[in-house]
């Protein structure tokens, strides 16, 4: 009876001794997963913040006539839809998103390319019609858009410098 108490105290001292290796080695994974989503919790932030300061560029580029209005709306768009916007907020981007539908059929990049001298010019005037009667808004929306100035990120280096000076 003895040996067979024995046994079996080896037995469970051994599978007591596995059990807590298999808690460590879960405890450890488990550490490894939160410290990974940490990481992408700050690098999704990081990427939104990017994305706030780039709208506001092109939101100012759009004021500034420096951009189409329909690249200026693509872009916002484009950027706006990674971002989690309230309500309230997507009411200021709704304008860019129905700019770049409205405009959505006009080939870009590659296929623009691609394009005869003659529809380019077509697409062009089609295109600066349909700008024509987004610009109030658009340049509105723009506005707003740059009231609220991005989040800063701490120790971030600008997007631009200054002209003439260093």
């Amino acid at each position: 009876m003895t040996l067979i108490t024995s046994l079996a105290l080896v037995i469970l001292i051994g599978l007591s001794g596995y059990a807590l290796y298999l808690y460590l080695q879960l405890r450890k994974l488990k550490n490894a997963q939160n410290a990974r989503e940490e990481a992408l919790a700050v690098e999704q932030d990081d990427r939104k913040a990017h994305y706030r300061k780039s709208i506001h560029v092109i939101a100012s580029a759009i004021v500034a006539d420096q951009v189409t209005l329909t690249e200026g709306a693509i872009r916002i768009s484009m950027m706006a839809a990674q971002l989690d916007l309230s309500e309230h907020e997507r009411e200021h981007y709704q304008v860019f998103f129905q700019l770049m539908e409205a405009t959505a059929h006009i080939p870009i990049l590659d296929e623009w390319q691609k394009l005869s001298t003659r529809d380019k010019l077509r697409y062009d005037r089609e295109r600066e019609d349909i700008e024509k009667k987004y610009r109030e808004f658009t340049v509105n929306a723009a506005s707003k858009v740059l009231q609220k100035p991005p989040q800063p990120e701490q120790g971030a280096e600008p997007l631009f410098y200054p002209v003439g000076r260093h």
